[in-house]
């Protein structure tokens, strides 16, 4: 690693004398970047509390549940399992003991369910 240091003298006036100081910056080589799978977009969606989206990375189908009521991501890229019907596509991953469930149909409705200890949220957009 490579490092610079600059050193440059500093005059504080205090009250009634002077004082030095010195500074001292130093900078860091970044280390290389890390090369990640390239995403595709396979469903993006708003509804009046959510914003979706579905997502392929590499091999792996993963999903972002954005709560835009308390401005919390409910999730990150996480894996999800497809399922393949005639009528709809769903995409399905599970956080603890919540369920989440996005629904894409043939004529473009899509909906969000989530489904918790006491709580069943269902939204649709089309």
């Amino acid at each position: 690693m490579k490092y610079a240091f600059i050193a440059s003298a500093l005059v504080v006036i205090t009250g009634l004398g002077f004082e030095t100081g010195i500074v001292a910056a130093q900078t860091v080589k970044k280390p290389a970047s890390i090369r990640t799978a390239a995403q595709t977009t396979v469903a993006t969606f708003q509804t009046p509390n959510y914003s979706v989206r579905v997502f392929r990375q590499g091999t792996q189908t993963r999903m972002n549940v954005f709560d835009k009521t308390t401005n919390k991501l409910q999730l990150n890229a996480a894996p999800v399992q497809v399922q393949n019907s005639d009528q709809q596509t769903s995409y399905t991953s599970s956080q603890g003991e919540r369920q989440f469930r996005i629904s894409v149909d043939q004529a473009g409705n899509r909906s969000v369910e989530i489904n918790g200890p006491g709580e069943v949220i269902q939204e649709t957009t089309n």
